[in-house]
């Protein structure tokens, strides 16, 4: 099982399309994938559709009312591919986290081995913010980190300070984590700008970027009305395209 958590401190970087997208398309091609909602405002949750939902929640099982983490996890109309509930239902559990005396930023870890058997990934979804102790949560559990950013200059500019998170984290307490990339979103390549980072980003972070790149497309904005993953939605669209290429790079990098 290979966990990995697509993440960045801005906003609007493709965090939440990105991680369903690749979820999707590792689903399509007959991988088990557990997506795990860690953001409070709950976008890959809503983004969609369950068609199994229990009850309890991962805020009950980080709050120690009962439920084991198997007893969360909802299925989705894509097949393969499973989610645990985020958004609202996680405040009480970042109210639990808080008065931890000990362990609070490795609980979520702790929890790890309750997943199921059978999933060959598990993706965290996750806020805008790195000082969140979901985010620290995910960090001291996650084996690998997924970055993408926008081709404008404070997406750019901030790669580094997620960067440096990532080299303490490694230093404080989860030595195998590593970032496997950053990777373009929303890229329009009718713009100068764009082709310029096309262009220039392998050279800037040779062991970083990838060199796959997501397009911006209209069915990246009516995916998420649907409630499925464009590999599903609209499968010949460029996005989807792009996405199954960044997941081909994707695993050649974890070693496939």
């Amino acid at each position: 099982m290979n966990t990995i958590a697509v993440m960045n401190q801005k906003g609007g970087t493709g965090k939440t399309t990105s991680a369903i997208n690749l979820a999707g398309e590792l689903a399509e091609r007959g991988r088990r994938v557990l997506l795990i909602d860690m953001d409070t405002q709950g976008n890959a949750t809503s983004n969609l559709q369950l068609t199994e939902v229990p009850p309890a929640t991962l805020a009950d099982v980080l709050t120690g009312k009962g439920p084991s983490l198997p007893e969360t996890v909802c299925k989705t109309c894509v097949e393969g591919l499973d989610l645990i509930r985020g958004g609202g239902l996680l405040a009480p559990a970042l109210l639990a986290l808080q008065e931890m005396r000990f362990g609070r930023d490795t609980a979520l870890r702790r929890l790890l081995p309750q997943i199921p058997e059978g999933y060959n990934y598990v993706f965290f979804d996750c806020s805008p913010s790195l000082e969140s102790l979901f985010n620290i949560n995910v960090l001291m559990a996650a084996e690998y980190i997924l970055i993408p950013i926008k081709v404008d200059k404070n997406s750019i500019e901030g790669y580094d300070v997620m960067l440096e998170t990532v080299r303490e984290v490694r230093e404080g307490g989860n030595p195998d984590i590593r970032v496997l990339g950053i990777f373009m979103t929303a890229v329009e390549t009718g713009s100068s700008l764009d082709r310029e980072m096309i262009a220039n980003l392998p050279a800037l972070l040779p062991d970083l970027a990838f060199h796959t790149y997501i397009r911006k497309n209209i069915d990246v904005k009516k995916a998420p009305i649907a409630l499925q993953p464009l590999r599903q939605y609209s499968p010949r669209c460029t996005a989807a395209q792009d996405y199954a290429a960044l997941a081909d790079e994707m695993l050649e990098r974890m070693g496939g």
